[in-house]
Parts: C-alpha cells; sequence; structure tokens
C-alpha cells in the first residue's frame, strides 16, 4: 500500500502543476515602481465620501501579488496620516513605506470640493509639502505616522511593503471610504480557496477589467465589542468607535477551475487506488481460504 500512496501524490503533484494550482497560490515576480508619481492612480474617487457636508477621508489600496500594496488616500485639512503596517519575518528588513508622494495644497489654500480633487489630479509633478515619518507601538501594534508641517488637503500616496502571498489585511480607522482594486484577472469570494471578510457594500469592475471591493463609511466592530467601543462602564457616554479588520484572499479567476479539475484528479486516483485494493484484497482471501481448505483436506485423509 506504500508504493499505492507515494504513487499517488506523486501524481497529485504533477496534476497541480500543469493544472497551474500553484502559479495561482503563491507570489510571483515582483517590479520596481521606482520614486515617481506615474506609480500610482490619481482618481477622483469620491463615492459617499461627504457625509452631512463633511468630507470622510477615503483611501484607495491597489493590490498586487509582489508582495506590496499601492495606497492613494484623499484626506481633507489632515495634518497627519496613519499608516498601520501588517509585518512578518518577510518585511522586518524591508523599508515599510516607499515612493511618498502628495498631490494637494495646504487647507488654508484650498477647498475639498470635487473640483479641488479634479484639479489636483492634473499637477504635473509632486506637491513640495515636506512631510516626516514617526513611529508609535499602541496596544503592540506599529503605527507609522505620514506628518505635514501643517493641514494639507489632497492626495497622499505610498507604497507599503506587505507579507508576501496573495492575502490582505487593512485595519480601518472609522468613519472612512475603503477601497480595494484586486490585480487584473484577479477575484476573491470563493469558499474554499478564499473570502473577503465582511463583506463589502458594493462591487463593480472598472474600466481595467479589475475588481473593486468598497466599504462605505466602514466598518465599525458589531456586536459586544460595538457595545464595548461606544460605552464606557461609568457613565455610558460615547466614545470613538472600535476599527474592525478589514481581510481578503484574492486568486486569478481560473484557480476555482484549476482547483476542480485538481480535486477530480485526485478522486479518480483515489477510485483506482480503493480498487486495486480490493481487488488484491480478494486475490489473498481467495489465497489464504485454498490454503485453509488444501490444509482441511489434508488434516481429513490423514485420519483416515
Amino acid at each position: 500500500m506504500k508504493k499505492y500512496f507515494f504513487l499517488t501524490l506523486c501524481i497529485l503533484f504533477i496534476a497541480i502543476i500543469a493544472t497551474g494550482c500553484i502559479d495561482e497560490l503563491v507570489p510571483v515576480g515582483g517590479e520596481d515602481t521606482g520614486q515617481e508619481m506615474s506609480a500610482y492612480e490619481f482618481e477622483v474617487f469620491l463615492n459617499n465620501s461627504y457625509e452631512d457636508g463633511e468630507f470622510i477621508p477615503t483611501h484607495s489600496f491597489y493590490l498586487s501579488n509582489n508582495g506590496s500594496v499601492k495606497v492613494v488616500s484623499i484626506i481633507d485639512n489632515q495634518s497627519m496620516v496613519d499608516v498601520i503596517p501588517m509585518e512578518d519575518l518577510s518585511t522586518q528588513n524591508s523599508e515599510v513605506l516607499s515612493n511618498i508622494v502628495i498631490l494637494g495644497d495646504f487647507a488654508s489654500n484650498t477647498g475639498s470640493e470635487p473640483q479641488d480633487f479634479e484639479r489636483f489630479t492634473s499637477m504635473e509633478k509632486a506637491s513640495e509639502i515636506n512631510h516626516t515619518l514617526s513611529e508609535e507601538v499602541i496596544r503592540g501594534q506599529k503605527h507609522i505616522y505620514i506628518e505635514f508641517e501643517e493641514p494639507v488637503t489632497g492626495y497622499v500616496a505610498y507604497t507599503m511593503s506587505i507579507p508576501a502571498g496573495q492575502d490582505f489585511i487593512y485595519i480601518t480607522t472609522p468613519p472612512s471610504v475603503v477601497r480595494f482594486i484586486l490585480p487584473e484577472g484577479y477575484t476573491t469570494g470563493n469558499s474554499l480557496i478564499g473570502k473577503v471578510k465582511p463583506s463589502p457594500d458594493e462591487v463593480y469592475y472598472d474600466t481595467s477589467g479589475r475588481e473593486n471591493l468598497v466599504w462605505y463609511n466602514e466598518p465599525e466592530a458589531s456586536g459586544f465589542m460595538s457595545l464595548l467601543g461606544r460605552y464606557t462602564p461609568a457613565d455610558e457616554e460615547e466614545i470613538e468607535s472600535l476599527p474592525e479588520v478589514i481581510s481578503v484572499k484574492y486568486y486569478t479567476e481560473n484557480a476555482p477551475r484549476d482547483l476542480g479539475i485538481a480535486v477530480t484528479i485526485l478522486g479518480i486516483i483515489a477510485l483506482f487506488i480503493f480498487a486495486r485494493y480490493t481487488k488484491e484484497r480478494k486475490r489473498l482471501e481467495k489465497i489464504r481460504n485454498d490454503i485453509e481448505d488444501n490444509a482441511s483436506i489434508s488434516k481429513r485423509k490423514g485420519k483416515d
């Protein structure tokens, strides 16, 4: 039986390579974004970005399969951008934030209407706004702050290193509008391969054929954690909402089909091995029965 077991593993391994599943589930080679504004897409994405006349920070995450994510945040009258990186052993020795580009102006010099953000996207070079980086650990979680000399309105873009693989986790800072843009040819939502949590408020495809996942003014913790975030035990005064985690596992659109092919091949191999095992067992049982019958006959003849 051991040889059948190892034969199964070898055939399955070859089948997975043939169907391309390994390429679907591990990251592929990276690219050098360089230190330039052309690395980003500055889009006037303002869906539900205004509530009661107030602007809500809007963050777009352009996911990739090379261990990095490009982030474009639209802010209004903010003196700081709080970045919560997700790190592991693969990112400890790398530069977490790189290629920081600012398109905008000091809040005292501009408004935050759609036409203002449209004007910023037509800028030919990055704004000359100085910024500094600082770090802080809060409740065991690292925070990186992009700080400006005075409040800024406009776009803040940066490239962030993330753990290798095709998973991305973002810790929200409500209220905010959050958008994930999956790489072209990738999707999510299959219960066997990977899903996105919590479910987005909107899913659509852009002109480049990329799947976009959007959460509006989202999200806040639910259930017990929501109550814990809203009230203090003493006087039940309302306090700041607790952040929640958005996570997504993405894969190529062909991955579910290829996984189905691999499972089918494995099933056929398992049936083949079971049939061989059953046939071999019956053969051995027949040999044993023949031997026992012959022994019984010989014994009877000996008594006679």
